[in-house]
């Protein structure tokens, strides 16, 4: 149940969806005022276009709100069609004529005009007839690094039944095939209803935010109204601080573009190292001229990072010469690769000696048959030859036996193994508060084109959210705010657009933690355990806690920023991005591989009952095993498998007999089952299909309906993926 004491304006919401098809058109609601669905189809059997006009109109004269998964791209258009062209009609004193097939025409059209990355079909807010909230928007799902389709949270809602659309885009339906898809349609109405009730608080946020300060940001993700928020604080100051008038009377926008950035001069001054690691990797980075600042710190070659190869762990990259090269192929190769060598290699296959004229070679051997003196040709084995070459495929140093990485994103490192506090030692954590906003301000950085007053704003911004309790609508979205100007400043269609403001707040964010690590190990004796962007880990004596505090304090006085520190009872450590803590009051941290609470929507939340049996065991509760054996939520031993639309899923029995399945598949590894197999296009092969297993080494259950679900789990899967996930735990660091 929903309360409309806390959600008032769920009383007039109502979740839609459409389904189309050459020969049948459906669209069902959900009142969630009324507790009633409203169904509407247009077939060769139906034409209930009329009831659906005078069911939208309803909508519009009671001012309710449609709730769509992906409406704002797809559905909507949709419906505006009909009702354009029903507006049309009234005009003209026809009568409405809407088929199927028109809408299904339609419906293609909108799809593909938003191919290869187009913004396609797209009806403009001003002309939108019906309210509504996409829920894949503020959930910013379509994003590509997040893309979530509706069936895919179906599996991570745990829905009794996760249900694929039952038909072929395109396919002409039988009667009883269009009550199939009127059930399939209502079936989605309901997993956007619970979808809608997980996000009413992102709701209650965009509508508290949209009537206080006037801005309509129902439908904008998190980054947007955080990025609009502060665009219109500003805009209070400075009216044409974004947007300018141009020459051909039109607005535009306001950026900073720039042909190169000189890194050398966006580092800090109060910028100091003492050791020979950190000298050199502060030179090397006032040396770099960029123009592009994706990837630019990945694949340096040695002979570029100068004295910074030293202090580097590097691979060797290999370039394949197509004979054996001469002294001239051997010179351009250097040319490209100045530090770079020749390896000859011999092959086990074998080849004709020839001479000068390209005759072959002759040698004598003694025939073992008749003990006579013969000729042969003269072998030799094979060689290929390959210029190689030192690569550091991230920037990065050595440093207190951690290596540490340096990017565009921040800088990372962590050593692999568990750690435990004890009466000589203790982990410490520490995070910087709100980093990237603090340096802007702290360090007076802003994007050009809005002068340096932007400080002035940034910092009354950053002061502004003290005064919002947490947890509310203002406190959040200032926050967003603070945290959005960093990822929209190196964004080409952003108004905070100026790269060297990006890499400003990196840069000197990676290195001032790095003048901090330094200080530590060297004044402290500490032992670098992990850091990541924001933060650092050390291990140190108990008797040297006043002296790190007494740096950290000093160095919070040099950068301007403030620390935020614990301690760690344990930390249980794969790699900086999977890893799981928990501090000396029992709070417990999970990362990646380990994680299991509280996943955001868009993770995969497949066998969670594996990192819930990892800390279990890790937590002394007792043994992985044991857990996974007695565990009794059925759902966290579940999997998913997708395919796109252009593939399948099949499961084989042991006969080879397959058996079709949904493109978003339920599935467990089970005692008596069948091979779980994605069949993707492949010109080349016999039937048009190229097969690849999923999780080859078992069979699997498909499980879609909840129903169907046996106990017949084969164990020794996720007791071995627990053993993955705790081997890499077994040493002990230091």
């Amino acid at each position: 149940m929903i309360d409309f004491t806390k959600y008032p304006f769920a009383e007039k919401d109502v979740p839609f969806d459409i389904e189309t098809f050459p020969n049948v058109f459906t669209a069902t609601f959900y009142d969630i005022g009324l507790d009633k669905t409203f169904v509407f189809e247009i077939s060769n059997r139906k034409n209930e276009v009329d009831d659906l006009l005078i069911y939208l109109r309803d909508i519009k004269r009671n001012d309710k709100r449609l709730i769509t998964y992906n409406g704002v791209n797809f559905d909507y258009p949709v419906i505006h069609f009909i009702l354009t062209k029903a507006i049309k009609a009234k005009k003209e004193s026809k009568k409405l004529s809407v088929t199927a097939g028109q809408l299904f025409k339609y419906a293609q059209k909108v799809i593909d005009s938003k191919k290869d990355g187009g913004f396609g079909i797209y009806i403009k807010p001003e002309e939108i007839l019906l309210k509504q909230c996409d829920l894949m928007k503020i959930n910013h799902f379509d994003n590509k690094a997040k893309m979530t389709s509706l069936k895919l949270l179906e599996f991570n809602m745990r829905s009794h039944n996760v249900e694929d659309l039952p038909y072929q885009v395109g396919s002409k339906l039988t009667s009883e095939e269009i009550d199939v898809l009127i059930e399939y349609n209502k079936h989605d109405v309901m997993q956007t209803l619970e979808f809608y009730k997980r996000c009413l608080d992102m709701i209650k946020m965009r509508e508290d935010l949209s009537v206080k300060y006037g801005f309509d940001c129902i439908n904008y993700s998190d980054t947007k109204i955080g990025e609009q928020f502060f665009m219109k604080k500003i805009e209070k100051e400075q009216p044409e601080a974004f947007y300018e008038i141009g020459i051909d009377g039109k607005r535009k926008m306001k950026q900073t573009k720039r042909d190169f950035i000189d890194v050398g001069k966006c580092l800090f001054s109060y910028l100091q190292f003492s050791t020979p690691e950190f000298k050199a990797l502060h030179k090397w980075f006032s040396r770099q001229k960029i123009t592009e600042t994706k990837g630019v710190f990945s694949d340096i070659e040695e002979h570029q990072l100068g004295d910074l190869a030293k202090y580097s762990e590097m691979v060797v990259k290999k370039v394949k010469f197509p004979t054996k090269p001469n002294e001239e192929d051997v010179t351009e190769f250097k040319k490209q690769h100045p530090l770079g060598w020749v390896e000859e290699i011999e092959l086990k296959a074998t080849q004709v000696i020839k001479d000068e004229q390209g005759n072959p070679v002759k040698e004598e051997y003694v025939c073992e048959k008749t003990g006579k003196i013969k000729l042969r040709n003269k072998k030799e084995f094979k060689k290929s030859y390959y210029g190689c070459f030192n690569v550091a495929e991230t920037l990065n140093i050595v440093y207190g036996g951690c290596r540490i990485d340096y990017g565009v994103g921040g800088l990372h490192g962590a050593l692999q193994g568990t750690i435990h506090s004890n009466d000589e030692y203790e982990l410490l954590t520490y995070d910087v508060a709100s980093m990237y906003p603090n340096i802007a301000i702290a360090n007076r950085v802003y994007p050009e084109h809005l002068g340096e007053s932007f400080c002035d704003s940034y910092e009354d911004f950053y002061q502004e959210r003290k005064k919002f309790a947490k947890g509310t609508g203002e406190n959040l979205a200032i926050k967003l705010g603070l945290n959005s100007v960093y990822g929209k400043s190196n964004d080409k269609f952003s108004a905070f657009y100026d790269p060297m403001y990006t890499m400003k707040i990196t840069i000197n964010g990676q290195l001032s933690l790095s003048m901090l690590a330094e200080k530590l190990v060297q004044k402290c004796d500490a032992r670098l355990i992990m850091l990541n962007t924001d933060g650092v880990e050390v291990y140190v004596k108990r008797d040297k806690r006043e002296e790190v505090e007494r740096i950290i304090s000093l160095w919070e006085k040099v950068t301007g920023l403030e620390m935020e520190g614990d301690v760690y009872k344990a930390m249980y450590i794969r790699d900086v991005n999977n890893y799981t803590s928990i501090t000396t009051h029992g709070k417990v941290k999970q990362k990646g591989a380990y994680e299991y609470k509280d996943l955001a929507w868009h993770k995969n939340m497949s066998a969670l009952v594996v990192p819930m049996a990892v800390e279990h065991e890790l937590f002394d509760r007792g043994s992985a095993e044991d857990f996974i054996r007695t565990h009794k939520n059925e759902f966290d031993f579940m999997l998913r498998a997708k395919v796109p639309r252009s593939s399948r899923l099949v499961t084989v029995d042991e006969n080879g007999k397959e058996e079709l399945q949904q493109n978003v598949c339920r599935y467990y590894p089970s005692v008596n089952g069948k091979k779980l197999v994605k069949l993707m296009p492949n010109e080349d092969s016999e039937d048009g299909w190229k097969r690849l297993g999923i999780d080859t080494e078992w069979n699997v259950t498909v499980c879609n309906d909840m129903s169907e679900f046996e106990w017949d789990i084969n164990y020794d899967y996720y007791i071995e993926q627990a053993k993955k996930l705790l081997e890499p735990l077994k040493e002990t660091i230091y």
